[in-house]
């Protein structure tokens, strides 16, 4: 059974790899694309408990009227903390509706993207224009 498993998770990913460099997604590389950010965004989920704490420190520079550290550690790390679960239960969602192919839930897609910028979450379930 271990080896069957292993057979067709090596054929899944052949298949995703193999899909059209340019132009516009294929149903293939839509749903590779939904099932790795998934799984990517469960995995490193908690960076954005320190991203939300840098982002916060950051702020508090280019406003006089906060105060440094204490904003960062009052806003960034409750702030980080509740991205961490919204960017974990939205990868959970991706990984299980991973055979629909829709837009993703958190933005930016991946917590390393944009990293300036706060973690905000779009609609749920809008399907690829094809």
């Amino acid at each position: 059974m271990n080896y069957r498993l292993k057979v067709i998770v090596l054929a899944i990913f052949m298949a995703l790899a193999s899909g059209e460099t340019m132009g516009q997604e294929n149903y293939a590389q839509a749903i590779g694309h939904k099932l790795s950010a998934g799984l990517t965004n469960i995995v490193l989920s908690w960076v954005e408990i320190p991203k939300c704490t840098i982002n916060a420190y950051n702020e508090s520079h280019y406003d006089s009227s906060l105060p440094g550290l204490g904003w960062a550690i009052t806003t960034g790390i409750p702030m980080g903390v509740a991205n961490t679960a919204g960017r974990m239960f939205t990868g959970i969602l991706d990984v299980i509706t991973f055979p629909l192919p829709t837009k993703p839930i958190p933005q930016p897609n991946y917590v390393w993207q944009d990293f300036r910028s706060d973690t905000h979450y779009g609609e749920a379930f809008i399907f690829y224009d094809e």
